[in-house]
C-alpha cells in the first residue's frame, strides 16, 4: 500500500479520527490564519516577542542567539 504524503490523520477532541488533505486550499487557508494569529500575539510587546523566541529555541534565556543560529 502506497502512502499519500499529502494526507494525515488527526485525532479530534472527541477522540474521532479525521483524514485531512494537508495540501488542500482549505488546509492552506487554516494554516495562514493560524500563522497570522500567532504573529499578532507574538509581537504585541517586546517582552512577548522575546518569550516566543526563547520558547522556540532561537534565543537563550540570557538573551544570546542560540548555538544553532550562530
Amino acid at each position: 500500500m502506497k502512502a499519500d504524503l499529502n494526507k494525515t490523520i488527526l485525532t479530534r477532541k472527541n477522540g474521532a479520527d479525521a483524514t485531512v488533505d494537508i495540501g488542500s486550499r482549505e488546509a492552506l487557508n487554516r494554516f495562514r490564519k493560524a500563522a497570522d494569529v500567532f504573529t499578532v500575539r507574538s509581537i504585541r510587546s517586546r517582552e512577548t516577542a522575546r518569550e516566543v523566541l526563547i520558547s522556540e529555541g532561537i534565543y537563550t534565556k540570557s538573551g544570546k542567539l542560540a548555538k544553532n543560529y550562530r
